[in-house]
């Protein structure tokens, strides 16, 4: 068992919480680096909170090095292992006599860590920022202690399924919804060089979808399990990649079928339309009922955009038409280039 585990014990005053160290990430845009260490406070203090610790969080750098740190009693292998995952960690220390122990990661990355980091593309969301999103999710959600390998990660956004990718490295399911067969048969294309390539054991197979009677999309689904031996014993995680319309989702993937939903809506930058309000509004007030409903209760929907395009006061009000409850977070607006100021907001079913 990891030594973070164990606390100090001082007689009759019973035990001292540990303290703990976090070292973030570096990255080479300074602009944009400052508001990743935002971001990772953020991201380290929902899970400490949703794992049971009211614990404080401090940013300090200690020279060109971003630490986080704080102070817990009681951290189990389960708390370990899920901030083991924190997106923004690079190194994790106990401070202890003046000095820094590093703590062995117990990060499960169910298939390689370098699955969503391959596949590059124009306009492709910085992984770890995404990564940030399914924890917040997680986080902010009622399924916090539900084991791996029954949660499933939708993005009904998906792209070229980055968010699912991320979620089969957790040991998640992932299930994605896209409009664009270019990006659908990319990502799956992709996905079959690397199960191949790694040969890992894994079965794929293509079905039509139907929707109100008619043909509605394409789904291609990937299954696969880590081992030979669980893949044999029926221990497996799966992909599906769905080739549809969005606002479709409902009919699409059934009622309470996901956990999580996680998605960048466009940032209006690929095709010009950046500072004027976007047209993918209409679209939204359409699907995010259909979002809603295919969450199961207490399940948590993600969903970055561009303040530039999007106002967040009008993603607010159609998410609560739809029938979700926003979830009250610290300001996560932070700059990501000259078109581009991202912000987060996080809604829950009820």
């Amino acid at each position: 068992m990891c030594r973070a585990h164990f606390l100090v014990y001082k007689g009759e005053k019973g035990y001292i919480p540990v303290k703990y160290a976090f070292l973030l990430y570096p990255h080479q845009n300074v602009r944009y680096r400052q508001s990743m260490k935002l971001l990772a406070e953020q991201e380290l203090l929902m899970t400490l909170r949703a794992l049971g610790h009211e614990s404080d969080v401090k940013l300090d750098d200690m020279g060109s090095a971003a630490f986080l740190h704080f102070e817990a009693e009681n951290l189990t292998e389960r708390d370990i292992r899920m901030l083991s995952q924190l997106a923004s960690v690079y190194v994790m220390f106990r401070e202890e006599s003046g000095g820094m122990i590093p703590m062995e990661s117990l990060h499960p990355q169910y298939i390689g860590e370098d699955l969503p980091a391959l596949l590059k593309y124009k306009g492709k969301t910085n992984e770890m920022f995404t990564d940030t999103m399914l924890t917040m999710a997680l986080a902010s959600s009622r399924f916090m202690h539900v084991h791996d390998s029954q949660l499933i990660v939708c993005d009904p956004m998906a792209g070229r399924g980055t968010t699912l990718m991320l979620a089969l490295r957790r040991g998640y399911h992932g299930v994605g919804v896209e409009i664009g067969k270019g990006d659908v048969k990319e990502a799956c294309d992709y996905m079959t060089r690397y199960l191949e390539f790694h040969r890992i054991k894994h079965k794929k197979s293509e079905n039509a979808l139907t929707v109100r009677g008619k043909l509605g999309g394409r789904e291609t689904k990937f299954v696969f399990s880590d081992t030979p031996e669980h893949f044999k014993d029926g221990d497996t995680r799966s992909l599906r990649m769905i080739c549809g319309d969005t606002r479709d989702c409902l009919a699409l993937l059934k009622a309470q079928s996901v956990h999580l939903m996680v998605t960048d809506i466009p940032y209006g930058v690929q095709k010009g339309t950046a500072g004027k309000q976007d047209s993918i509004g209409g679209t939204l007030e359409k699907a995010l009922p259909a979002w809603h409903d295919t969450l199961k209760s207490g399940g948590v929907l993600a969903m970055s955009f561009n303040t530039y395009v999007t106002r967040r006061e009008e993603l607010e009000r159609m998410c609560r038409l739809a029938g979700f409850e926003i979830v009250e977070t610290a300001n996560l607006e932070h700059w990501v280039e000259q078109a581009i100021n991202r912000d987060v907001i996080l809604a829950r079913r009820a």
